[in-house]
């Protein structure tokens, strides 16, 4: 029985481990950060982290065959050169991270992304940057909401005043018509 190579048995890991990562996520970013010095990757990192999302550096080839054995080859035009993944939980928090990342260090480049198992450019990337944060947007879609009940609370309102008025009116019909018969 002959041992597997210390090499193949590394990269076979490095395999299993990427593809457990890459399948538990449906947002990934591909990027370019050729010219990044290790100080400024560790930055991105944890920049990164901030909005529950990694940032991974991997052989090319491994990302290649984790990709097609995820039936996600699309991603493969963007290994090319020193690639990094960015495995992404909020998209519009990572997309700010990355897009104001890339204006300071101009060496980070956005090559696109798979976002919900399409395949987007980097302008869809820069569009969900420029997008308010998650709470901001939440806090607008209830304003929204809440308008047309305010609306119709008010509508409610004027209409038990005018039966309240109505009946006031009555009453005093009434009272009067007791007091003159």
């Amino acid at each position: 029985m002959t041992e597997e190579k210390f090499g193949i048995r590394t990269k076979k890991l490095m395999m299993g481990e990427l593809k457990e990562k890459i399948g538990s996520t449906s947002n990934i970013v591909m990027t370019n950060y050729k010219g990044l010095d290790p100080i400024e990757l560790e930055k991105l990192r944890k920049e990164f982290s901030k909005s529950s999302s990694r940032y991974l550096i991997v052989k090319n080839s491994i990302a290649k065959r984790v990709f097609s054995e995820l039936k996600i080859e699309d991603l493969s035009q963007f290994l090319t050169g020193e690639v990094g993944i960015g495995l992404v939980g909020d998209i519009i928090s990572a997309s700010k991270t990355l897009v104001d990342f890339s204006r300071e260090h101009n060496a980070l480049k956005l090559n696109g992304a798979f976002i919900d198992g399409k395949l987007e450019s980097t302008d869809r990337i820069k569009q969900l940057a420029a997008l308010p944060p998650r709470d901001v947007l939440l806090a607008m879609v209830i304003g929204y909401m809440k308008g047309p009940i305010n609306g119709f609370v008010g509508i409610l309102r004027g209409l038990l005043r005018n039966l309240v008025y109505a009946i006031n009116e009555i009453k005093n019909k009434k009272e009067g018509g007791e007091k003159n018969g």
